[in-house]
C-alpha cells in the first residue's frame, strides 16, 4: 500500500501520522466571518487538517480559521487576499480568501494517490509537484481548471521557476538508488533541458526574487544536510553549505538567509550564498517552519503545536502563539 507523506519526516513516521490523521481527525467547523485588516501570518496544522491566521498588528488570533484537506504541505500568497493550500493525502488544491475566515474559493482535485507536494507560481499558473506519479500538473489561475500534466523523473518534491525554466528536485522515498538532484524544464516547451546534481534526497527548492537564486535542501536523515545555491540562469550549482541535520526551506534575514531544523534538533542555521554557515541557533524549540516580517522570526514547533515569536538579530524568543495540532509550513503576508 502506498503511504503519502505529512512533510519531512521518516518513513515510519509519516506512516503513523498519516494513519492517525485520516481516522482521528475531525476538525471543527470554522466561524465564517470578517478578518481584521492589515498584515497576517498563515500556517497549516498538519495534524489537525486546519490553518491558523495570526494578525501582529491587532494581536490577534484566529484559530481553526479554514479547513483543509488531510494532510496539508504547501502554502502559496496569490494577493488580492488568495491563500493556496495543498493537502497530499486528499490530493487537493483549494483557494481560500484570507478576509474570511471559512471560506473556499476554489477546489482542485488531482488524481487519488498522486500525493502532490509543493507548489510554485508563475504566468497565471500554479505548477504542483505530484510525488508519487512522477509528474508535474499545471493549474490555471484563470479559470481555476487542471492543465497539462509533464512527466519527469520518480518522486518529485520541491518546484521553483526563474528564467524561463522550471526546476523540480527530487527524494528518496521507497528507492534504494534514488536520483536526487534536480531536473531543469523549458517553462514554454516543457521539455527537460538540464539535470543539476544537488545530492541524494533535494527535498525541497526555494527561490529567492531579491538575489534571483535558488536554494536546494538536502539530506538523508543522517545529520548530512546541504545547501546548495544554484544560478538559475547558467544552472549551476555557485556554493555549498554543509549544515548538517535536515535543513527546511529559508527567509531571508537581512542580507542572509535562516533554515530551520525542525525534523533534527532545535537549530537554526545561519547562512550567506556566497557559501558560508554563519551560525547555529539553539532555540530550544523545534522550528519546522518559518516565517519573517522585519526583525521577527514566527517559528513553528510541530511537537509542541506553538508558534513562537522570535527577534532574529538577538536569537531571543519573545512570546509563544497557540497553534492547531502540528503546526508546520508559515508565511507572513504583507496585505
Amino acid at each position: 500500500m502506498k503511504i503519502e507523506r505529512l512533510n519531512v519526516l521518516t518513513l515510519t513516521s509519516i506512516a503513523l501520522i498519516l494513519f492517525l490523521a485520516a481516522s482521528c481527525n475531525s476538525p471543527v467547523e470554522p466561524d465564517p466571518g470578517t478578518n481584521p485588516s492589515g498584515n497576517v501570518v498563515a500556517w497549516f496544522n498538519g495534524l489537525a487538517n486546519t490553518i491558523d491566521l495570526y494578525f501582529p498588528e491587532s494581536d490577534f488570533l484566529v484559530s481553526t480559521a479554514y479547513i483543509t484537506g488531510d494532510a496539508p504541505n504547501d502554502l502559496l500568497y496569490l494577493g488580492s487576499d488568495k491563500l493556496v493550500v495543498l493537502s497530499s493525502l486528499s490530493s487537493i488544491l483549494q483557494v481560500v480568501d484570507l478576509s474570511v475566515s471559512g471560506s473556499l474559493l476554489h477546489e482542485i482535485a488531482f488524481p487519488g494517490g498522486s500525493n502532490p507536494w509543493a507548489m510554485a507560481y508563475e504566468n497565471d499558473k500554479i505548477w504542483v509537484t505530484l510525488m508519487l506519479t512522477g509528474q508535474i500538473a499545471a493549474v490555471s489561475t484563470d479559470s481555476w481548471t487542471p492543465g497539462e500534466t509533464v512527466d519527469v523523473t520518480d518522486y518529485p518534491y520541491g518546484i521553483a521557476i526563474a528564467s524561463g525554466s522550471i526546476f523540480v528536485s527530487h527524494g528518496d522515498y521507497t528507492e534504494p538508488n534514488p536520483p536526487g538532484g534536480v531536473t531543469v524544464l523549458d517553462a514554454i516547451t516543457l521539455e527537460e533541458t538540464g539535470w543539476i546534481d544537488t545530492g541524494q534526497n533535494t527535498i525541497d527548492l526555494w527561490y529567492c526574487s531579491e538575489t534571483g537564486n535558488i536554494h536546494a535542501f538536502s539530506y538523508t536523515y543522517s545529520d548530512d544536510g546541504v545547501i546548495s545555491i544554484i544560478d538559475p540562469a547558467s544552472c549551476t550549482i555557485l556554493s555549498q553549505i554543509a549544515t548538517g541535520g535536515s535543513p527546511g526551506k529559508p527567509v531571508q534575514v537581512g542580507s542572509h538567509f535562516a533554515s530551520g531544523d525542525g525534523w533534527s534538533s532545535d537549530a537554526i542555521f545561519f547562512y550567506n550564498e556566497a557559501g558560508t554557515l554563519l551560525d547555529t541557533w539553539n532555540t530550544g524549540v523545534n522550528a519546522t517552519g518559518l516565517a519573517v516580517s522585519g526583525d521577527t522570526l514566527y517559528i513553528t514547533d510541530f511537537n509542541t503545536d506553538m508558534v513562537y515569536i522570535a527577534d532574529w538579530n538577538t536569537q531571543v524568543i519573545l512570546d509563544s502563539l497557540v497553534a492547531g495540532n502540528g503546526p508546520q509550513g508559515i508565511i507572513s503576508i504583507e496585505r
